[in-house]
């Protein structure tokens, strides 16, 4: 049996990431807005690359699929509390300029062609086109339900034309286990 793909959450790149996207609408996006979008370049990313830019466990919520781990560090970015961005209300704020040194070219493409693709895009739109993704679905039974369940990344895979990378990732990882 495999085990789950992981990929370790880049707290410094997942942080330059948000200030890249922030930084394309003007410093300041609907949070809801941007972790979709963020779940969208990682998503993009993986199946290119074979890595996502932000990582970390994704959950199926309510609202869309989402990087925990990044969901937490916006409900943390009070004012002074130290994150590059401010979170105020359903509002997150770029609070310094983007060290594009922490993203790679592939990166800042994907989060290009992603911003370019859903950017504009308003929140409710983006979020519902987010149910749509068999992934969400297939993790999130109960539309009405407020809870979060697990979101593997072997199941992003299913919404994508081609899921040769998924062998290649598996691959490596079973090397790295060995």
């Amino acid at each position: 049996m495999l085990r789950p793909i992981v990929f370790q959450y880049d707290s410094s790149r997942a942080a330059q990431a948000v200030l890249w996207l922030l930084h394309k609408h003007g410093g300041a996006m609907d949070k809801l807005k941007l972790v979709k979008l963020v779940f969208y370049a990682d998503r993009d990313h993986i199946a290119k690359f074979g890595r996502p830019i932000a990582g970390g466990p994704y959950v199926a919520m309510k609202h869309g699929p989402v990087s925990s781990k990044l969901l937490n560090d916006l409900a943390q970015a009070a004012p002074g509390a130290g994150y590059p961005f401010e979170a105020r209300g359903r509002r997150v704020l770029a609070l310094s300029q983007v060290d594009e040194n922490e993203l790679s070219e592939s990166d800042m493409s994907v989060l290009e062609a992603v911003n370019a693709q859903y950017g504009n895009l308003d929140t409710f739109r983006l979020r519902d086109l987010t149910h749509e993704l068999k992934a969400w679905r297939k993790n999130y039974p109960d539309p009405k339900a407020n809870t979060s369940h697990p979101l593997p990344y072997e199941d992003f895979f299913l919404d994508l034309d081609d899921d040769g990378i998924l062998k290649i990732i598996r691959d490596h990882q079973q090397a790295m286990d060995f």
